[in-house]
């Protein structure tokens, strides 16, 4: 069998993370220097996937920058489809369907930071003769909880309540916002405008499509973030900053740093907690940077002293602050 295509969703606005959402879309904000989308794309180059594509929406000139003008990512061509008008889930694959091709494809969300078991995933749907395989984690992990699996079968029973399934047939479990699909999707997405894929799984299993289910946990499933805010944006650093919580699939060595080595630190200044900052970040004599994230080309005032706070680079700062976006 051939490797399957890999989609990235990576077309989101990020509102709940503005203002730094209004410098760089989403799925590029970084991760101790790294871009978010970039795991996404790491986990699954480590899964042995073929092609590799995304879509944009938001400041689609940034994917540019990071990606280059012939897009590519450690040396694979990278396909990216904009969308001037957001096709959601369902649209976003069907608009990319030239480069995932007539196959079996992995649908990943670029907004997650994640360490799960996708070659598992894969083998499972190879196996499950299936419409779609979904990555599931425990209800009990947190998140929504809303996908019925039956355990002993990997059958998923039921999506959003919206099949009437007896609850007392499965477990109610999260979907981590991967999958896997065979391209017998597209005929239940719309031909055309904005579309859930989640509604399109629903309509396929009204009528008689068989969708399965991978439930991972704490064993097979180290990590899974949303990055949907500040302070969780904030704690996927204090995660990450323990060696415990490296992506397995992580190659660069000396990754995480956190402070990059073309930032400017002034004497006498103190980091502590987790602290990172970004490639021409200037940080001013005597100042104290504590559990704060700072972007490239942060300016930090002499003698100021920052706690819980994200700089984004946008504009000098100084003075005593806490829990600031700035």
């Amino acid at each position: 069998m051939s490797a399957p295509a890999a989609f990235v969703l990576a077309a989101g606005l990020g509102t709940r993370l503005r203002p730094l959402t209004d410098l760089l879309p989403k799925p590029l904000v970084p991760v101790f220097h790294k871009p978010l989308l970039t795991f996404a794309l790491d986990s699954l180059i480590a899964a042995g996937v073929g092609s590799l594509a995304l879509n944009t929406h938001h400041l689609p000139g940034a994917f540019a920058e990071a990606f280059g003008a012939d897009p590519s990512y450690r040396d694979r061509p990278l396909s990216i489809f904009h969308e001037p008008l957001l096709l959601e889930t369902g649209g976003g694959i069907r608009n990319a369907r030239s480069a995932l091709g007539e196959s079996t494809f992995l649908l990943y969300n670029g907004d997650i930071l994640a360490d799960l078991p996708l070659a598992d995933l894969l083998a499972r749907h190879a196996s499950s003769g299936a419409l779609a395989t979904m990555l599931l984690r425990p209800g009990s992990m947190g998140g929504p909880a809303n996908v019925l699996i039956d355990p002993s079968s990997g059958r998923i029973l039921d999506i959003r309540g919206d099949l009437g399934a007896d609850e007392s047939l499965g477990e109610l479990a999260v979907y981590c916002g991967i999958a896997v699909f065979e391209p017998e999707i597209f005929r239940w997405i719309p031909p055309e405008g904005p579309s859930s894929i989640i509604k399109s799984l629903i309509t396929a299993m009204r009528a008689g499509e068989r969708v399965c289910g991978l439930l991972c946990n704490g064993r097979n499933g180290k990590l899974w973030h949303d990055l949907g805010q500040p302070s969780t944006y904030l704690e996927a650093h204090r995660l990450l900053a323990d060696p415990a919580n490296r992506p397995s699939y992580i190659t660069d060595p000396l990754w995480p740093c956190a402070v990059d080595p073309g930032a400017r630190i002034g004497s006498g200044v103190s980091l502590e907690g987790m602290v990172s900052v970004g490639r021409g970040a200037t940080i001013g004599e005597g100042a104290l940077i504590r559990d704060s994230i700072l972007w490239p080309g942060a300016v930090i005032a002499p003698g100021s002293r920052l706690e819980g706070c994200i700089v984004s680079g946008i504009a000098p700062v100084s003075g005593d602050l806490k829990g600031e976006v700035l």
